[in-house]
């Protein structure tokens, strides 16, 4: 019998920075997806990606269930989520599978004991979670829960570069960097906070400007600015990027034309370093179950 997990990914975070010295985070979800499949009785047991395979054990752990069974089992992923990019392919894979373990195990557990265990694996993102939040990405605390934003979607700006996560938590000065940008961080979540409340896309944009032009001094986005500008050209709502990746969003509402906005964009030098350019649309973070997700599908 398979068992199966669904997580999404992101395009980055809304917002990242420093608030009240420790460093918060609030990405969104949007709809690509890795999905895990479990599956017993295998001949040739499939181990899948090292930290997934780390995911599975801790959910057997947790619920005090021997590990070495867990070693029957065949794991699987299957993702539609770009790697190294900063949408969260990592998380995702880790989600997944925790939510398929927990499905073949018969157990449950919350989006908030689920960030929890990813969180032991590798700092983690807030889509684990079925609201938008301030979340502390390395240790999984939650300061606030905030609101939603319906119909909403986003011009996703993809290059061939990655960039690992680990690598810029680690740049010289990160933290010193960091807390030079405390007071627009501050103010960027507040926007935020009242955006979502709100159910403002134009506050949420410019939140996400606000902080993705502050990270500038940790790490410089090509054609940002020019992004910017093209957002403000065609009436979009705002930009926002992998804080620690290399993507950046143009957040519009759903009515809007966002296929003029891809032509233009294709049609300048932004597109001979941002060489994929497509649209995804802003969905609710948390992992799910296979008929969630095709239900899902079914509405892109």
């Amino acid at each position: 019998m398979k068992f199966y997990g669904v997580c999404p990914a992101s395009c980055g975070e809304f917002v990242q920075g420093v608030l009240d010295n420790e460093e918060y985070l609030s990405s969104y979800a949007i709809n690509l997806f890795s999905v895990a499949t479990l599956e017993e009785g295998k001949e040739v047991i499939h181990t899948g990606p090292k930290k997934s395979r780390r995911a599975m054990e801790l959910v057997f752990e947790k619920f005090n269930i021997p590990v070495d069974e867990s070693k029957k089992i065949s794991l699987n992923i299957n993702s539609q989520i770009p790697i190294g990019k900063g949408m969260a392919s990592s998380t995702a894979d880790i989600g997944a599978t925790i939510k398929a373990t927990l499905s073949m195990l018969g157990k449950t557990l919350t989006g908030e004991e689920i960030s929890k265990l990813a969180v032991k694996i590798e700092a983690t993102d807030s889509l684990l979670l079925n609201r938008h939040s301030i979340f502390n990405p390395l240790t999984a605390d939650i300061k606030k829960y905030m609101g939603g934003i319906d119909n909403a979607k986003v011009v996703i700006l993809e290059p061939d570069d990655i960039l690992d996560t680990k690598s810029i938590r680690m740049t010289p000065n990160y933290r010193m960097y960091k807390m030079q940008n405390k007071e627009i961080i501050r103010e960027s979540f507040s926007l935020l906070d009242e955006g979502l409340a709100k159910n403002d896309l134009s506050l949420v944009g410019k939140a996400c400007t606000y902080s993705s032009l502050a990270n500038e001094n940790i790490h410089k986005k090509p054609f940002l600015k020019e992004i910017i500008e093209i957002s403000n050209k065609f009436g979009c709502c705002g930009v926002n990027i992998a804080h620690s990746g290399t993507v950046i969003g143009i957040l519009m509402d759903k009515e809007m034309d966002d296929k003029r906005v891809i032509q233009y964009l294709r049609e300048i030098e932004i597109s001979k370093y941002y060489k994929k350019i497509y649209t995804s649309d802003i969905i609710d973070g948390k992992v799910r179950e296979e008929v969630e997700w095709n239900i899902l599908k079914t509405q892109k």
